[in-house]
């Protein structure tokens, strides 16, 4: 009797942990067939970089970007730029703000494993526009028939400027919900104002203004938050 008991309780035992098992498993399947969505925030610190390399150059920017479908990704940016150069004939100050909206398009959305599904290897296109000032002050002509003498100071001035903008780029999850990357991306000026007293310097978000094309580099540290979970599925296009 004692060894029926036994058995009767062994195998009791065995469907309790057979169907804990399966239910583990099923749980970790389904976590693995969804996504997490929510934004994702970011800082660009390549202009800690230019930092070192131009002392009289400040640029900082912030970005976010949201999943809005498999592979799509709908992206802003914002930042500030401030120019402080003294050179031995003038002293210019230029300062102002930019933004940019876009979208980003994974290229890695259905080739990875579950462990490394938020990676990207991307493409995106980006539209640009920037509001900023500059001026000029204790401007000295240098003559060697006349002589030096100050041409006095050129005022402040607001200027505005639009372009598009092509980005290539990778991230991938460092740690959970945590992503570095890196990116290059061209730049086409659409429009810009010039001030025909001074030429302009820098374009914030753009770069050197005496070129209607650039070529600049970021990298990011970015944190996604994560607010919702999704079922992981293929995109209807692309």
């Amino acid at each position: 009797m004692k060894m029926k008991h036994t058995l009767i309780y062994t195998f009791l035992l065995l469907i309790l942990l057979v169907s804990d098992a399966t239910q583990c498993l099923a749980q970790q399947q389904t976590s693995q067939r969804q996504r997490i969505r929510g934004p994702r925030l970011g800082v660009d610190v390549s202009g800690l970089v230019w930092q070192f390399v131009q002392p009289d150059r400040l640029s900082v920017s912030v970005y976010g970007d949201y999943e809005i479908m498999p592979a799509i990704f709908s992206v802003a940016e914002i930042g500030r730029l401030q120019v402080n150069r003294n050179e031995p004939t003038f002293n210019y100050t230029s300062k102002g703000y930019f933004g940019k909206i876009g979208a980003d398009y994974n290229f890695l959305h259905n080739k990875l494993e579950p462990v490394a599904r938020y990676d990207m290897i991307y493409g995106g296109l980006r539209i640009g526009a920037a509001r900023y000032k500059h001026q000029a002050s204790n401007i000295m002509i240098q003559n060697d028939y006349w002589g030096n003498y100050q041409r006095g100071d050129f005022s402040s001035r607001t200027m505005h400027a639009y372009w598009m903008e092509l980005v290539a780029g990778i991230r991938v999850e460092a740690l959970k919900n945590f992503f570095l990357g890196w990116s290059i991306r061209g730049q086409i000026m659409v429009s810009r104002e010039k001030d025909r007293r001074l030429d302009t310097w820098m374009i914030p978000g753009f770069g050197k203004a005496e070129n209607n094309t650039g070529l600049s580099f970021a990298y990011t540290f970015s944190y996604r938050i994560p607010l919702t979970r999704v079922p992981a599925q293929s995109p209807t296009f692309f």
